[in-house]
C-alpha cells in the first residue's frame, strides 16, 4: 500500500510487486495506517483535512471522514478501536473511533503535532510536535498528556532504540538526527545527515505495541 501525495491516490500491490489497483484520493494522502487484522487501512489526507479508510479485500474507498487542519502521522490504539492523528495545522492529536468516523477527543500536545512512536508498553506514545520543537508523551488509556520535552530543530519522524534508552529523532530544520537519552529527556548527540531529514528506521527497536 502506498499513498502517492503529490499524485493523489493511494496504490495497492500484490506480494510480487504487481500493481492490483490505483485508487484516487481527495488531496494529499500522506500517511497509513492498518487494523490489526489488516483488512482495512487508513490513510490521512493532509491538504483535504479527512481520514480515508480502505477495505483492502475490496480495494475499494470505504468511508472518508473529516478529522481536523492538516493531518499528518497517525497510529492505532492497542485494542483497534481508535486512530490518533496528528494535526500538523493544530496543536493536538485528533483521537478517532475509525469505524464511525467519530472523534472521541482532541488532545492538546504543542503546535505542529506531527507523528507518533510507541514507548513499548501498549500504553504510552510519543508525538512530534515539529512547530513548538517538542516532543509529548501521551497516554493512549486516559487520552493525556503525561510530559512534553524540548527536542529543537523541527522534530519529524522517531525510532527508539531496543533498550528504550535512546530517542532518534529527524531534526528536519537543521538537517540533523537528534538523540535524546530517554531517562534524562535530554540531548546527548547530533549527527549531520543531509538536507529536511524525514524518516528512520531501525532494524533492531524497541516493540511497536
Amino acid at each position: 500500500m502506498t499513498a502517492s501525495l503529490a499524485l493523489d491516490r493511494v496504490d495497492i500491490y500484490s506480494a510480487d510487486y504487481k500493481l492490483l489497483k490505483r485508487l484516487p484520493a481527495l488531496k494529499s494522502p500522506s500517511h497509513i495506517i492498518f487494523s490489526a487484522d489488516n483488512r482495512h487501512v487508513i490513510v490521512t489526507l493532509q491538504d483535504t483535512n479527512a481520514v480515508m479508510v480502505i477495505d483492502v479485500i475490496a480495494q475499494a474507498v470505504k468511508a472518508t471522514y473529516p478529522i481536523g487542519k492538516t493531518p499528518a502521522g497517525i497510529w492505532m490504539s492497542p485494542d483497534d478501536k481508535h486512530i490518533f492523528v496528528g494535526l500538523l495545522g493544530e496543536d493536538n492529536v485528533a483521537v478517532m473511533d475509525w469505524r464511525s468516523g467519530k472523534i472521541v477527543k482532541n488532545v492538546v500536545t504543542a503546535p505542529g503535532a506531527h507523528n507518533f512512536m510507541p514507548m513499548g508498553d501498549k500504553r504510552r506514545l510519543l508525538v512530534s510536535n515539529r512547530v513548538a520543537n517538542s516532543i509529548s508523551i501521551l497516554d493512549m488509556n486516559t487520552l493525556s498528556v503525561l510530559e512534553t520535552f524540548k527536542v529543537p530543530g523541527g522534530p519529524d519522524d522517531m525510532e527508539i532504540t531496543a533498550d528504550g534508552k535512546e530517542l532518534w529523532v529527524t531534526s528536519r530544520w537543521i538537517n540533523k538526527v537528534t538523540v535524546i537519552d530517554m531517562d534524562t529527556k535530554k540531548i546527548k548527540t547530533r549527527i549531520p545527515v543531509g538536507r529536511s531529514p524525514h524518516g528512520l528506521y531501525f532494524h533492531h527497536h524497541a516493540p511497536l505495541l
